[in-house]
C-alpha cells in the first residue's frame, strides 16, 4: 500500500501552499496522507511540531511522518512542488533501493522562468519502502546531532549510498520518470536556493547537453511572465 508524507514549515506564500495541496488532492487515488507542519493545517492526518525552520528540522519532520504513516511504500512530498498524478503511478521494484523521479522542472515564482536539466535528483521526488526510509532518517538525524551541524559535503540532502568518514551505512538509489513532469517552485524561502544561470552550478559541465530555459512546462502550460495567473488556473 502506498502513502504520502507531506512536510512544511508553513512559511511559504499561502497561494503556493494551497495550490500544491489542491494538486495533491487531484492525484486520483486514495492514498493516506500524513502532513507534518509547524502550524496546524486541516489536511490529511496532521501532526504539528514546534521546530525552528532548518535542514535538521526538515529531516525530523520527515521522520515523524514516516513513524506516523503505516503504509509499506511512501512518497515524500514537499509543500512547494506541484505533483502530476502520474508521479504516484510508480511502484518501487526493489525494497532496498531509493527511487527519485527525474521528470521535474524548476519554475521561478517571481518571473515564471522555467528550467529543465537532466538529473534533478531531489528529496521532493523520492519514493521508497518505508522501512529503509525510517532507517535512513534515524541515522541521518543522529549523525547531524553528533557532528553538531548539517554538512552537504559530508552527508547530502538525499538518501543513497554515501561513504564519508567511514560511515557507509546507506542503501543504493535509482531513478524513474513519470509520464508528466512535476514542478518545483523556486521562491525566497527554499532550503536550496534558486539558480537559473548555468554559471551558478559547480557541475555545469555535466548540464550543458540538457540545459533548457523555457517559457513554460510541458503539459502544464506557460509560466513565464504570468506565474500568478498560472497558479490561479491550477488552484
Amino acid at each position: 500500500m502506498k502513502g504520502i508524507v507531506y512536510y512544511t514549515h508553513n512559511r511559504c506564500e499561502e497561494r503556493i501552499l494551497q495550490t500544491c495541496r489542491n494538486q495533491l488532492d487531484c492525484r486520483g487515488n486514495d492514498f493516506p496522507i500524513v502532513s507534518v507542519s509547524q502550524f496546524p493545517i486541516p489536511w490529511g492526518e496532521n501532526v504539528v511540531v514546534d521546530f525552528e525552520p532548518s535542514i535538521l528540522s526538515m529531516f525530523k519532520q520527515i521522520l515523524i511522518g514516516l513513524e506516523t504513516i503505516k503504509t509499506d511504500i511512501v512518497f515524500q512530498c514537499e509543500h512547494d512542488v506541484l505533483y502530476h498524478p502520474s508521479h504516484f503511478d510508480f511502484t518501487p521494484p526493489k525494497k532496498d533501493v531509493y527511487y527519485f523521479n527525474l521528470n521535474v522542472w524548476a519554475v521561478d515564482a517571481v518571473s515564471g522562468q522555467a528550467l529543465y536539466y537532466d538529473g534533478m535528483k531531489m528529496t521532493s521526488g523520492l519514493v521508497a519502502y518505508r522501512d529503509i526510509l525510517l532507517e535512513h532518517y534515524e541515522k541521518k538525524i543522529k549523525w547531524i546531532e553528533e557532528v553538531g551541524k548539517f554538512s552537504h559535503n559530508l552527508m547530502g540532502y538525499e538518501p543513497g549510498k554515501k561513504t564519508s568518514k567511514g560511515r557507509g551505512y546507506d542503501y543504493d538509489w535509482d531513478t524513474f520518470r513519470s509520464e508528466k513532469p512535476n514542478i518545483d517552485i523556486k521562491h525566497d524561502l527554499n532550503i536550496t536556493r534558486k539558480r537559473f544561470e548555468i554559471k551558478q552550478y559547480k557541475s555545469r559541465r555535466l548540464l550543458y547537453d540538457s540545459w533548457s530555459l523555457a517559457d513554460g512546462v510541458p503539459h502544464w502550460g506557460k509560466t513565464k511572465g504570468c506565474f500568478t495567473k498560472f497558479l490561479k488556473e491550477h488552484y
